[in-house]
Order: structure tokens, then sequence, then C-alpha cells
């Protein structure tokens, strides 16, 4: 891991997002009044020949920086015992860990139930308070009659959503696989999901929901939507271009097919989350690498101004300053 460096200069201190609300959880706050979470997005162990490498570092990472809990926010694993050993690296994380279910965890035909079964994840969307902040778990796979991917948040989640946050008073993250900024790339009901929250925060008269987390679409970037910043964690394996080509050698090629459509990222990435009740802030420390390979556009990919950004499509988590 010696090659993935900590952003230099100013952002060093990570992401700060003005989150005033956070000073209501002094008296639950771990020792120092921070609570640490560690999320990890698009491992895609699936497809990769080293997703058990990758996700042992970010577990290993955690346990030193003393975080609290670990999020897999989604595109982790399919429920196959080829992938109990990657699981299990997972598993060793001793404290809480959260399950995001992503729309290539059902790869090959599985069900849902099938993969929350595997993780033993106690359901598509669920939420459960730590240290006096209240965690939201949501599912964006849920089918609407159309073609390819589901890709939605129906009306009873929605509806499960609405009453779950009217029931707490605490200060709210929102994890989910597909961004529902006001890119609106991913998933069709985001407007809906989005008009909830912002919704919830007017209830509230205070910043209820302080953060929305996501991962999906392998960019680096945090759009604000209705005043709640939207967090996209990059992929900790690769961007995905399609056109396969020569990355890692032949024999691994061989071995893993897919692997060679993809633009992949020599080091994991991953985002370490730290909840300041002390500050009334959030700080959020990534990672930067480089790639295996050539990159996308040497690839032959075009840019443009979401999916190939040059902006957002690069093997890092940006550290970043930035207002509620």
């Amino acid at each position: 891991m010696n090659r993935c460096k900590f952003l230099a200069s100013t952002t060093a201190a990570g992401t700060l997002l003005a989150a005033p609300s956070l000073r209501r959880l002094r008296a639950e706050a771990p020792a120092g009044g921070k609570l640490r979470l560690g999320l990890i997005s698009d491992v895609h162990q699936d497809v990769m020949h080293d997703g058990v490498e990758r996700i042992t570092a970010f577990v290993e990472a955690m346990e030193r920086e003393q975080a609290q809990g670990i999020v897999n926010l989604g595109d982790f694993c399919v429920p196959h015992a080829r992938n109990d050993a990657f699981l299990a690296a997972f598993d060793r994380f001793a404290g809480p860990k959260l399950h995001v279910l992503g729309n290539h965890d059902t790869d090959g035909g599985y069900k849902r139930e099938q993969v929350l079964e595997y993780w033993k994840s106690p359901a598509r969307y669920f939420s459960r308070d730590e240290h006096g902040l209240h965690l939201v778990v949501l599912d964006g796979n849920d089918p609407d009659g159309k073609r390819g991917y589901p890709c939605s948040v129906n009306d009873e989640q929605i509806a499960w959503l609405e009453k779950d946050l009217a029931a707490t008073t605490a200060p709210t993250v929102i994890f989910i696989h597909q961004p529902i900024d006001a890119f609106d790339k991913h998933v069709r009901t985001a407007k809906k999901v989005r008009a909830v929250l912002a919704r919830a925060n007017e209830e509230a008269g205070f910043q209820k929901v302080i953060a929305v987390f996501s991962g999906h679409a392998h960019l680096d970037y945090v759009k604000e939507s209705d005043g709640i910043p939207h967090v996209q964690i990059n992929s900790a394996s690769y961007v995905w271009v399609s056109t396969k080509h020569p990355n890692y050698d032949a024999a691994i090629q061989k071995a893993h097919p897919w692997v060679a459509a993809t633009c992949p990222y020599t080091d994991p990435l991953w985002a370490l989350v730290s909840f300041d009740t002390d500050a009334g802030m959030i700080e959020i420390t990534g990672r930067e690498t480089t790639w295996v390979g050539p990159d996308p556009w040497q690839v032959g990919i075009a840019e443009d101004a979401y999916q190939r950004s040059r902006e957002f499509c690069r093997p890092a988590i940006t550290n970043r300053m930035l207002k509620a």
C-alpha cells in the first residue's frame, strides 16, 4: 500500500462539511468527540483478481484509525462460495458493519434476499443509531418495469423513509449505492427521495439530514442538493471502460476476463469519515493512487461533463473544503 498517499497541502485535513447539529451528540460521542466510519464502495470482487487484498487493506487501515464502524456501499460480491474469503476479510473488522445493496451484487440471477442472507445484513433498507448518529441504509435497486438494471426507490420504501426520519431527532446520514444527487443520472425516483430529505430538514427546523453517501458511478465529487451534501465515494478498484485492452498480465486477464474492460487503480481507494461533535463538522479523508496501464482517454474513451470528466474520473477520493 506504500504507493497510495493521503492527499497533500491544505486539503489534507479532509472535507469539512459544516454540520452544527452534530453538537447535539456530544454526550453520546466516543472518546475524543469523534465518530469515525470507514466507507468503501464498488470493490467488484467478481471482476477483480485482488479483491481480498483490497478489502483486507481497508479493514486493517480502519482498525489502525480506530473506526467505530465500516460501510460497504455496494457492488461488493455475489453470494457464491468463491467469495467466502473476501467476505471473511471484511468481517474481520470487530465493530459494526453496514452493507448497502449494489446493482451488481445480484449478477448471475441471484435475488436480493440471497445477497442479504450471505452478507448477514438485516434488510434491504433499514436504520440504526451509533453514538447518537442516525444511520439510514436505502436500496436503489427496486424494479420499475423498465429494461436494464433496476434503479429506483419505490413508493413503499420512500414512505418508510419518511416515517423513519420523522421518528428521529438525531442527526442523520443516508447511505445508498446509486447517487440520488441533482445530476439525476442513476435513480429514476431520485427527485422524490430528495424531496423527502429536504422536507425532513424543513420540518425539523435544523439540518437533520447532514449528508448522503453513495457509490456506483466510480467517480469523485461532492454535489449539494437542497443544502445537503451528496458525497460520491469512488470505486475501490477501477473505472469501467467496456473496451478490452492490456492492463494486467495475460494470465490475470485470462483468469478474470472482465478486468480487461477496466482501467484499474493501482491501490485500493476508501474514505475515512469523522463526525466531529465538538467542532460540528464532518471530516472526510480520501486516498490517491495511479492507473494500472492506460487511463480511459488513452484507451480511446471520449471526455464528457460527467462520467468521463477528467475532474471526476480519476484514481482518487479527494479531500475537499466545503460549506454545508
